[in-house]
């Protein structure tokens, strides 16, 4: 049974449950039709915003990797919302730091490859 926690700001006590193997298992049990299409459509929430930097900036320079790893962090922070269904969110603050470290490295990637 997943604790709830009282202030969706902070991750809840047990948030270091929600990254072992057996975590996703009740819901897994009562939707597994569900699961399959809540895993791709998490791998796709995490990966797209490199995905999209990579299009758009491209990859003649060295800079556009800091750009891919900060469009992966910014992945986090939306897989954090996409964690909501199985009632494993982390917190405000885990999303929020993900776009602001996540987008800034984005940024001053796009900037140096400019």
């Amino acid at each position: 049974m997943k604790k709830r926690n009282d202030s969706k700001w902070t991750p809840p006590k047990n948030y270091k449950d929600y990254f072992n193997a057996s975590s996703d298992d009740e819901f897994k049990a009562k939707h597994p039709v569900g699961y399959v299409f809540f895993v791709m459509f998490g791998i796709v929430v995490l990966l797209l915003p490199s995905i999209i930097f990579g299009v758009l900036v491209g990859t003649e320079n060295g800079w556009v990797t800091l750009g891919f790893i900060g469009g992966f962090i910014f992945g986090i922070g939306l897989f954090n919302f996409v964690a909501i269904i199985i009632k494993q969110y982390l917190g405000h603050w885990v999303s929020i730091i993900s776009f602001l470290i996540g987008g800034t490295m984005m940024l001053i990637s796009w900037f140096l490859c400019r």
